[in-house]
This record gives C-alpha cells, sequence and structure tokens, in this order.
C-alpha cells in the first residue's frame, strides 16, 4: 500500500512539472512572437514614412493633386514597391496606399496583407497600426474604415481585378484608354463606371 501511494504522488509531481514547463513555454513563445510582430509594425511604419517623403518631394515640383498613390509614385520611377513584412502578398497593396495632402499636412494610408497604417499624419513620431477585416457592402461594428469604388465591366469581368478609388481609378482608366478625363463624371456612359460604397473593420494593434 505504501509503494502504491508513493507513486502515485511521484506521478502528480511529474504532472505539476510538466504543466508548469508549459506554461512557461507558452509565455516565452507569447513574447517572442510578439517581438517579432513588432519589428514587423517598426518595418511597415518605416516604409510608410519614406512613402510619405517620396511624395513630399513630389509634390514640391508639381503641386497639381492633393492626393498621390503608390502605384502612381511607382509609375514615376520615384519608389519601388514596398514589401510586405508580414505573411500573404509579397508586396504592399500600391491601389489602396497613398499620400493625401490637406491644409499643407500630409497624411500616410499603407495597406500591407491585412495590415494597414490609416490616415496619420507622416510627421507623427509613431503610426498606429490597425488589423482590417474584408470589404463588405455591408455596415461592420466597431471602428470602421469606409470607402467608395469605382470599376468597369468588360464583357463578364470587371476590366480591374480589384475595385479602386476614385483618384486612382481615375489615373488608371486614363492610362489604359489614352485619355485626360478630370473627373469620373466625365467619363461617357458607353463605358458603363460603376461605383459602391464598403466597409471594413478596424482593430488597432500597435501604435
Amino acid at each position: 500500500m505504501i509503494n502504491k501511494k508513493r507513486f502515485g504522488f511521484a506521478a502528480y509531481e511529474v504532472l505539476t512539472v510538466f504543466v508548469m514547463l508549459l506554461i512557461i513555454m507558452v509565455v516565452l513563445l507569447a513574447r517572442v512572437f510578439k517581438t517579432d510582430y513588432q519589428e514587423k509594425y517598426d518595418i511597415m511604419s518605416n516604409n510608410a514614412r519614406m512613402f510619405s517623403l517620396a511624395v513630399s518631394n513630389l509634390y514640391i515640383e508639381d503641386v497639381i493633386q492633393d492626393s498621390y498613390y503608390l502605384e502612381m509614385i511607382i509609375d514615376k520611377k520615384l519608389f519601388s514597391n514596398i514589401k510586405n513584412p508580414f505573411k500573404g502578398e509579397k508586396y504592399c497593396n500600391p491601389y489602396q496606399s497613398k499620400v493625401v495632402i490637406k491644409n499643407n499636412k500630409k497624411y500616410v494610408t499603407l495597406e500591407c496583407g491585412n495590415y494597414l497604417i490609416f490616415e496619420q499624419d507622416s510627421l507623427e513620431k509613431s503610426y498606429t497600426i490597425y488589423q482590417v477585416g474584408n470589404w463588405s457592402s455591408k455596415k461592420v461594428a466597431g471602428k470602421v474604415q469606409k470607402s467608395v469604388f469605382y470599376n468597369y465591366p468588360n464583357g463578364n469581368e470587371n476590366v480591374f481585378s480589384e475595385n479602386l478609388e476614385e483618384d486612382i481609378f481615375l489615373y488608371e482608366f486614363n492610362k489604359l484608354n489614352k485619355t485626360d478625363y478630370k473627373h469620373v463624371q466625365e467619363i461617357p456612359e458607353k463605358y458603363q463606371v460603376f461605383k459602391e460604397t464598403k466597409y471594413r473593420y478596424l482593430k488597432k494593434v500597435s501604435e
């Protein structure tokens, strides 16, 4: 009887130690992943800052528009596409990433996979980074990003693989059709341009 009790007590001790080690491993792994993601957040913030700086230099030269998308800057060979520091798409989205000038201030948006720096004052010391959901035509709860998108059909498919915001849509439309429209409303009805309002949630993950 004594031997059985000792054996049972020893097994309990082993199980307790195992559970404690498991908890310690989970905590350590969580810290490792947190550090790893913080480095990626820092890289994304630095890329956004460099992007806004490139736009600042361009704006000084032309001062003709107030929205500069990453795709426009790439076309002008003033900036290369930005690598996505997270898993998923290889590069950040050049059609959603932009710098907008308002009252002589520059606000940068950079979308890399499902991570987003959204309309951040480019001179801020640190940038807030959000995790975002998929675009939906239905409103979602919580903090939300809202945007109006444009596209137009070509047969059974849309011309652009993703719907585009007004300024970048107009830019891409003119580039593709060799036109020079200043507003979407100027595009002839034969193109059947359509627009839709979409929403997605924003979840703050770093600042």
